[in-house]
């Protein structure tokens, strides 16, 4: 009887003890998180249109919509609304890649820059354009273009083999069609041929790419 006792307790031990280590466990695991470390993308144009590229199409997968009431961060809008517009995501962008810190936001209204940070931390340089979109010939990839004529504000990711601009956009022309504007296409690089006769009123470019 005394040796079934011992046995039987020494079992309930061993299972006693594993059930506090997968307790453990289970606690040590931290939450999914859906944002990458900037560390993960090269730090060249490459690696900029790749982060840009991987928030459009989180936009996509967590089934986003166009609209105003957009977090200052992704991961805050996916756990409250899932709303995003051509700015949250350009600034989403800036953070995913490191160039803004988590929160850092900003917005251009007709060739006015706003940025609700203090600075830019020598990361960027803005260059001053003022022309229609087909007559600008200093673009460069990566570049963070405003618009002046437009409340926009996207990424100019190069020319085609026909010479056309092509763009990564987060507005409402990457968006369905009807009362309710989702996401499907931010992450794809596209002519937006409507953008031509616009203007561009300065560009936000990243330095060292």
């Amino acid at each position: 009887m005394i040796t079934t006792y011992f046995a039987n307790w020494k079992t309930c031990l061993r299972i006693s003890a594993v059930a506090m280590v997968m307790i453990v466990a289970v606690l040590a695991v931290k939450p999914v998180s859906v944002e990458a470390k900037a560390s993960d993308y090269s730090q060249d144009i490459d690696g900029w249109l790749e982060a840009c590229q991987k928030v459009g199409k989180d936009l996509t997968k967590y089934n986003f919509t166009y609209g105003s009431h957009s977090k200052s961060t992704f991961a805050k809008s996916v756990k409250n609304g899932r709303k995003a517009n051509c700015a949250s995501y350009v600034s989403w962008c800036l953070q995913e890649f490191g160039v803004l810190k988590k929160g850092q936001t900003f917005y251009t209204n007709r060739g006015r820059l706003v940025k609700r940070f203090k600075s830019w931390r020598g990361k960027v340089e803005i260059i001053r354009i003022n022309e229609q979109t087909s007559k600008v010939k200093n673009l460069k990839p990566g570049d963070i273009v405003a618009w002046g004529d437009i409340v926009h504000t996207n990424i100019y990711a190069g020319e085609n083999a026909k010479g056309e601009k092509l763009w990564l956009d987060g507005g409402s022309a990457a968006t369905t069609k009807g009362s309710v504007r989702r996401y499907y296409r931010a992450d794809k690089i596209m002519t937006y041929d409507y953008l031509n006769k616009h203007k561009i009123a300065f560009v936000i470019r990243i330095k060292g790419l």
